[in-house]
């Protein structure tokens, strides 16, 4: 047949999406050979005869990757066994047409490449040739393509393709590391990164870099081989599996290779008596389950349907967690069985539940691997943890009888020595003497009395008694030499010995209460004379003030002797205070301090307070009183009147008030219309009472002063700076007042724009009022 050759601008269907050739007729030709990796053909030679294959060939890609498996002894499909021209691959979808083709068409050219001979057009006349040919072979081996009858064979959830205990296996792998969980094995594993989470989960190493978010198929194909290479490192044998089948989502491959790898770290680890793998996981169960007579496993298949394998194998290794007599041993109830067995292992055991009750008791034979998998978790979780406890157990009992016995031997002399003697050594050490201090002493009280030491002396005492009982019968019992304390260590020298410490423990508490008693009865002598040094100086703080405070006394000689007496009694008062206050504190220390002391100290800050303000007030009396005096022209009811306003707002009493306070002093008193930036304020912006009492004589008063009258002016033209004709009219003046002030008021030349709606021209004549005043007011 000769061979047709492809332009290569034209699509083809992608070599990928097809089976392998399994066999051609013996009088079929073809112009390509069977495989893309078999060596291209002669350059002289442009068609070939296809030799006809036996069955047994067709492995490549159509046949399940499960033949690591059978090394286990595990079932393989049938179809797998048979090789026949049942198994096809499915079809794919176009974005995995277009990525098989490029792929495809890429292995060409490495091929073309490679062969220096052979000329481009005839290297692309040979694949053309093959991917016909191949398409040709799989159309006549399979008369279901032809029919259109696709989903006979390639459904993504048939039991070649899908599995229940896999995904649930994987899942149980993935899910604990952070990945999420595996829904499709054919498109969670087609990038390959799933795949090497998986292999990275299995053998706890890293791959190293791959590629995590993978966009062409060249980079899945490396995340693919990357992985495949490193299951074969670790010893799995895969067999008809390849990059490209990760890549293109064959789920039968993909699961077979699970599988191979589920099972690898599962059940290759395990040996019993001398069987191993499957055999040796067979073996052990029987073993486990021999004491059942309803238990009977011969296999990994219909011995599980009942449920009551499972249960077996949990009540001989955990009796608590599952009561196998009450269980009902009829067919029956095997989905009851199977569902109390799964979840007793995930819940107290940890064991993930890879199977579902249907799976395994509603069908006529349930898979063998599944089983055979989930068993495998009883295995790791009894068979190791059983041989360990019995170990440690025996081990540890011997370890404890013989160090107990070899320290008990020694312990009677050392306990007794060390016990006794550095008791009695502590309590002289430590006896109290006149300048230790209060929390020492308590702590040393504390320690003798009601420490935890004391009472391990205590039970020393008795358990030195008992343990050189203990010792004696001991050694009796495994044949060896009796023990007999020496002299100076038997029982009456025990009790002699504690009879010392008891003594020595009275004589230390006494000094210690002692102690304690005078340091008390010295704090409270101390605060008692504190409180008396400030009595004093209060007294005469008084007698000083009731002395100067008489009427003959002048107001100057009384102010500057209330202003030293503050200065003087009140830093000498805060001292004796404090002192006293310290004393209080003292008292506390030791515990001497009671309610009296407290009131006693309290009053003492009272009657201090108390006099810090009387001479306040006064020397603020004595100093309005001074101001008052100065007003001569205002009655002294008026007087009476403006200091009862001004101590109203002066709350704090520092005979000074702020603006706002001043305000509203001046409101109380009637006085609403002041300007209150005329007002005389110190370096704090506050009026002084001499200030304020001013202020008011002056205003009662009504004498013109400077600022006064320029207020004044101020206010009549409305804070203009010109006065109008409107605004001497509204003063309502006496005629020859006002004849006088339009005859010696400068006029504006230029009268400046008016406030308001007055208009300038209608205004009349304008004068400039501050040139007048500054001809008379400085």
């Amino acid at each position: 047949m000769a061979a047709s050759v492809e332009s290569p601008n034209r699509r083809a269907r992608p070599l990928s999406m097809y089976a392998a050739p399994g066999y051609a007729p013996a009088s079929s030709s073809s112009s390509a050979p069977r495989s893309p990796n078999i060596s291209s053909p002669s350059p002289t030679t442009t068609t070939t005869t296809t030799r006809a294959r036996p069955n047994s060939a067709l492995g490549h890609r159509t046949t399940s990757s499960l033949s690591s498996l059978a090394q286990l002894g595990l079932h393989l499909p049938a179809a797998a066994k048979r090789g026949g021209d049942e198994l096809v691959h499915a079809p794919r979808t176009p974005l995995q047409e277009n990525r098989a083709f490029a792929f495809a068409t890429a292995a060409d050219r490495d091929s073309s490449s490679r062969t220096s001979s052979t000329s481009p057009s005839k290297a692309a006349s040979s694949n053309a040739q093959y991917r016909i040919q191949r398409s040709n072979s799989i159309l006549m081996r399979s008369p279901s393509l032809a029919a259109g009858q696709w989903g006979a064979f390639t459904a993504p959830h048939s039991p070649q393709t899908h599995s229940p205990a896999v995904g649930r296996e994987l899942n149980a792998r993935l899910e604990p590391n952070g990945y999420p969980p595996v829904m499709d094995l054919g498109t969670d594993f087609s990038d390959g990164t799933r795949l090497i989470q998986l292999v990275e989960v299995l053998t706890d190493s890293s791959l190293g870099r791959y590629n995590l978010h993978p966009y062409h198929r060249v980079q899945k194909m490396e995340n693919a081989v990357k992985a495949l290479e490193r299951i074969k490192e670790m010893g799995v044998h895969l067999t008809n599996i390849g990059p490209e089948d990760v890549v293109d989502g064959n789920r039968k491959l993909i699961l077979g290779m699970i599988w191979s790898l589920v099972l690898r770290f599962s059940i290759a680890d395990i040996n019993e008596e001398g069987s191993h793998a499957k055999e040796g996981l067979l073996l052990w169960c029987q073993r486990k389950t021999a004491p059942y007579d309803e238990v009977d496993v011969k296999d990994f298949a219909r011995s599980w349907q009942d449920g009551l394998a499972f249960c077996a194998l949990i009540h001989r290794h955990r009796p608590d967690l599952l009561d196998y007599d009450s269980l009902s041993k009829s067919q029956a109830s095997a989905a009851e069985n199977l569902t109390k067995a799964f979840s007793v292992a995930a819940e107290h055991l940890g064991i993930p539940q890879l199977l579902d009750v249907e799976d395994v008791c509603a069908t006529r034979r349930p898979d063998e691997r599944s089983i055979m998998t989930y068993v495998a978790q009883f295995f790791h979780a009894f068979s190791s943890r059983a041989q360990a406890e019995t170990e440690v157990r025996v081990i540890n009992k011997f370890v404890e009888e013989m160090s107990e016995l070899m320290l008990a031997v020694h312990d009677y002399e050392r306990r007794l020595l060390e016990g006794l003697e550095t008791g009695i050594l502590r309590i002289k050490q430590t006896a109290p003497t006149s300048t230790t201090s209060y929390s020492d002493l308590v702590a040393l009280r504390t320690s003798l009395r009601a420490s935890p030491e004391r009472r391990e002396w205590m039970r020393e005492k008795v358990e030195t008694a008992q343990l050189l009982g203990n010792v004696r019968v001991k050694l009796r019992t495994y044949g060896l030499r009796g023990y007999e304390p020496p002299e100076g260590l038997r029982v009456e020298d025990v009790a002699a010995r504690w009879e010392d410490l008891v003594l020595a423990e009275a004589e230390q508490a006494r000094l210690i209460d002692s102690s304690i008693t005078r340091i008390r009865e010295e704090a409270l002598s101390t605060f008692s004379d504190h409180v008396l040094a400030v009595r004093a100086i209060l007294s005469r703080a008084w007698e000083e003030i009731s002395r100067q405070a008489e009427p003959s006394v002048p107001l100057s000689i009384q102010l500057d002797a209330f202003t030293l007496l503050s200065k003087s009694r009140t830093g000498s008062v805060q001292q004796a205070t404090l002192a006293a206050e310290s004393a209080y504190e003292a008292c506390r220390a030791c515990e001497a301090a009671h309610a009296g002391l407290e009131h006693e100290l309290e009053d003492l800050a009272v009657e201090a307070s108390l006099l810090q303000d009387a001479m306040r007030k006064r020397i603020h009396f004595v100093e309005n009183q001074m101001v008052a005096r100065k007003a001569k022209a205002v009655a002294p009811e008026q007087l009476e009147e403006f200091e009862t306003a001004f101590r109203a707002f002066d709350k704090e009493g520092h005979n000074r008030l702020d603006l706002d306070q001043l305000s509203g002093a001046l409101s109380s008193l009637g006085v609403s219309e002041v300007n209150l930036n005329d007002v005389c304020q110190d370096e704090e912006g506050l009026v002084t009472f001499e200030e304020y009492m001013r202020f008011m004589t002056e205003r009662l008063e009504d004498r013109p002063s400077g600022d006064k009258v320029r207020s004044c002016f101020r206010s009549i033209a409305g804070e203009k700076g010109y006065m109008t004709e409107l605004d001497l009219t509204r003063l309502q003046l006496p005629p020859h007042a006002l004849r006088f002030l339009q005859e010696h008021m400068p006029p504006c030349s230029a009268p400046p724009e008016c406030n308001g709606q007055e208009d300038p021209a209608a205004a009349g004549d304008v004068w400039d009022y501050e040139g007048f005043l500054d001809q008379f007011l400085e």
